[in-house]
C-alpha cells in the first residue's frame, strides 16, 4: 500500500470522527482507488457512506471488498460491518447472514452477538435476542 493511500485514509478517518461524512467519503474513496485491497479504508468508507445515508452503496462497497480481503480477520471485519450496514438499511435477514459469516473468525464473538441481538430485536425474536446478548456479555469479559 502506498503512503499516499495511507494519508488519504488518515484524512478520511479524521473527517469521519468529526462527522464530516462527505469529506470522509471523498478521502476514503481516493484511498481505495489507490489501494483496492486496503481493508480498513474500505470499512471506513462504507461506514461514511452509511452514516451519510447511502446504505445500499455502503453494502455494495463491502461486498466488493470481501473477495479482496487480505486475511480472514479483514474479511470478518467487512462481514461484521456489512451486518451493521444492512441492519441500518433494513435488510435484517441479510444482516443475520453477514453476522453469521463474521462469526467464523476468532475475536469477533462479542461484535457478532451484539449485532445479532439488534437484528433479532427488530425481527421480534426476543428469546433469540436475550440469548445473543448473553453471548455478547460473556465474550466481552
Amino acid at each position: 500500500m502506498s503512503a499516499v493511500a495511507r494519508r488519504y485514509y488518515e484524512r478520511g478517518r479524521t473527517a469521519l470522527d468529526a462527522k464530516e461524512y462527505e469529506t470522509a467519503q471523498e478521502s476514503l474513496r481516493a484511498a481505495l482507488d489507490l489501494a483496492p485491497g486496503f481493508g480498513n479504508a474500505r470499512v471506513a468508507y462504507a461506514v461514511a457512506l452509511a452514516k451519510g445515508g447511502d446504505c445500499p452503496r455502503a453494502a455494495q462497497v463491502l461486498r466488493a471488498g470481501i473477495p479482496r480481503a487480505t486475511s480472514p480477520i479483514s474479511a470478518a471485519a467487512m462481514y461484521a460491518t456489512l451486518g451493521d450496514v444492512l441492519t441500518l438499511g433494513g435488510d435484517l435477514f441479510g444482516a443475520e447472514d453477514a453476522f453469521t459469516q463474521a462469526a467464523t473468525a476468532p475475536g469477533f464473538e462479542a461484535r457478532v452477538a451484539s449485532g445479532q441481538a439488534r437484528v433479532y430485536a427488530k425481527l421480534g425474536r426476543f428469546g433469540d435476542m436475550a440469548a445473543a446478548l448473553k453471548r455478547a456479555a460473556a465474550a466481552a469479559k
